[in-house]
């Protein structure tokens, strides 16, 4: 049986552009990057000199090794993405954006980079007001395109790209309305954007299970506690075992703790779901 791997997770580039392979990395402040990340280095052969590599395609594979076989890392992963933020090639900066973002490490506009690159739709440059107006016109796409849009704009804050956001969360695309129940959470329209969140834990059009239990995970992220019985539930029904990542990997990187089984899970829930 051939292994099965989360199509979202595939869309991480193990190469890079053209266009970016010639720019340099942005060194370290303060020490190598081993010294400063040794964790990430344990888990990364020849750590450094793939680190400051001039080739942005060695240094996004980097990224890609760390996060593929575990994507969350509530701990480890933060500090060494924030210092990818300072990368000189705009879609390292992105990916840093991104994964920042599925850690619920929602940055304010002063942590931004200036420019990161937007899967389907390149460089955004999100202070400029050609470039919002340019992603605005793409939320309007109920597709793919307007789920990266709209991922894009709640990054931002741009909370102009409400009315987008809530037209999005009628998409077919199951991936497009996460994207838009999250935007909206980050716009400021909470209460609408985790109604959406709690709609997609029970999502019948997402065969893979990967988006009912990355709604659940945002739930417990926002302190909707009760969500670990969704992500339970999503590891009980075995959709995700043949896949990378999944709702165990996410149970415990939200709890500290580790079972095996959904089984010694629910024995573990019966009595802390009582605790608040």
């Amino acid at each position: 049986m051939h292994a099965r791997f989360c199509p979202v997770l595939a869309l991480v580039p193990l190469l890079g552009t053209g266009t970016g392979a010639a720019l340099a990395p942005v060194p370290p402040p303060k020490g190598t990057w081993s010294q400063r990340f040794p964790e990430v280095a344990g888990r990364i052969k020849h750590f450094d000199v793939r680190m400051t590599s001039p080739d942005s395609r060695v240094r996004m594979r980097v990224l890609t090794e760390v996060t593929y076989f575990r994507p969350r890392d509530s701990r480890l992963y933060p500090p060494f993405l924030r210092a990818l933020l300072a990368d000189a090639d705009p879609e390292i900066r992105g990916e840093a954006v991104h994964r920042l973002w599925e850690h619920h490490h929602f940055l304010k506009k002063e942590e931004l980079p200036m420019s990161f690159n937007v899967h389907l739709h390149g460089v955004f440059e999100w202070q400029d007001p050609k470039q919002v107006a340019r992603l605005r016109a793409a939320a309007r796409l109920k597709g793919a395109e307007g789920g990266w849009a709209i991922h894009a704009l709640g990054i931002v804050g741009d909370k102009d790209s409400v009315p987008f956001a809530r037209a999005l969360l009628a998409s077919d695309n199951v991936f497009t309305r996460f994207s838009a129940a999250v935007a909206l959470v980050q716009l400021g329209e909470r209460k609408d954007g985790l109604a959406a969140l709690h709609k997609l834990t029970d999502a019948h059009d997402d065969v893979s299970g990967f988006y009912r239990y990355r709604a659940a995970e945002c739930l417990v992220r926002l302190g909707e506690r009760n969500a670990i019985e969704v992500l339970i539930g999503q590891l009980e029904s075995g959709a995700r075992a043949g896949y990378a990542d999944g709702p165990l990997e996410v149970l415990e990187d939200l709890t500290g703790r580790y079972f095996s089984t959904a089984a010694e899970w629910r024995k573990w829930w019966k009595t802390e779901g009582r605790k608040r």
